[in-house]
């Protein structure tokens, strides 16, 4: 038994680097192609949260074409009923706060000159004024440099946006031909391989499902909270902030930050306390999201490390920008489970 575990050894650390190179391989191929294959990415995306209403109108004896047309027709539907509904109330509310910006502006310029006369009055050292002098100036550049960031990120994003006007026209014939992709694939598949590839198929569809379908009820969860808070505490332009934390929320780690600024800018505007009850606020919200709505709704089908997400976001946003943001965490789950399963059929 010992020579036999012995001789399985070299055997194994050889699949194990066999896998280590298709990995890094299949990496560098996705960063290569990181251009051409986001609107691909969308598509696959689009196409499989609409393949189960798809499916539910062929079943009634609809043909496949109309039936994703109907589909089109549905969301589309939906969409603008949102857009004529809820655009004009943000609209309102986005005039609102840019009548507000130049109050807004006065009174941090004021706070910032109260503080700041009341500094130069402290009995403290001339070498900690320096150094406090100093870090001023830093931040200062460093505000700089990230307006620049920003302004650079947002033109970053129109890739993403093209992207996001083509896929539904790929997402369509990828609808259309699904049966015949399938099939095709299971052709291409050895026989001996079949039964782990479909066990393969379900927990990526597992995962799938549970993150894709799961984030957009915790986003939609974390926006309607936090729009309360904000109208609790009396800070204005509720419905326009829990709109932004909701559609942020998708973006992991990202968005609880985006959101809550505006609440926390506005609410400073009224008093600092109350800015501080809108961090506390916010805090609270996506802790109640972390540790009991997001694991209820979205159960176990992803469980991925902090660590492992906090690398998935960064790698997305290089190598997609903002898109790559929202897809990094599914993509980071089904890489998780190929290589399980490759790992315990090449290894194991």
């Amino acid at each position: 038994m010992k020579g036999a575990s012995l001789a399985r050894s070299p055997v194994k650390f050889y699949r194990l680097g066999l896998l280590a190179v298709f990995v890094l391989g299949s990496l560098l191929l996705l960063w290569a192609a990181r251009v051409v294959l986001l609107p691909f990415i969308f598509a696959i995306v689009l196409a499989y949260l609409l393949a189960p209403l798809v499916e539910l109108f062929v079943k009634h004896r609809i043909h496949r074409v109309p039936a994703i047309l109907l589909a089109y027709a549905l969301v589309t539907l939906f969409i603008t009923a949102m857009i004529v509904y809820m655009v004009p109330l943000w609209i309102q509310e986005t005039v609102k706060m840019i009548h507000l910006i130049p109050a807004l502006t006065k009174q941090l310029q004021w706070t910032w000159n109260y503080w700041l006369m009341r500094f130069h009055q402290a009995p403290i050292p001339p070498s900690v004024r320096q150094a406090i002098d100093e870090a001023g100036v830093r931040w200062e550049n460093k505000l700089f440099t990230l307006s620049k960031q920003l302004v650079t990120a947002i033109f970053g994003v129109l890739p993403g946006i093209l992207s996001v006007i083509i896929s539904p026209i790929l997402a369509f014939y990828l609808l259309k031909d699904m049966n015949r992709i399938r099939a095709r694939f299971w052709q291409v598949v050895p026989v001996d391989w079949q039964p782990s590839v479909y066990v393969l198929a379900l927990d990526i569809d597992r995962a799938l499902n549970g993150f894709i379908r799961g984030q957009l009820l915790v986003a939609l969860f974390v926006g309607i909270l936090s729009g309360l808070w904000v109208e609790i505490l009396g800070i204005p332009l509720s419905l326009l902030i829990g709109a932004i934390a909701g559609f942020t929320d998708v973006i992991p780690y990202v968005g609880p930050i985006a959101g809550a600024i505006p609440a926390v800018v506005l609410g400073l505007e009224q008093s600092p306390l109350k800015a501080l009850y809108a961090i506390l606020g916010f805090v609270a919200i996506h802790q109640l999201e972390g540790t009991v709505i997001g694991p209820k709704v979205m159960g176990d089908s992803v469980g991925l490390h902090p660590l492992v997400v906090i690398f998935a976001i960064l790698a997305g946003g290089e190598i997609g920008g903002v898109a790559g943001l929202l897809l990094a965490v599914p993509a980071a789950a089904v890489i998780k489970v190929i290589l399980g399963h490759l790992y315990r059929r090449l290894i194991i």
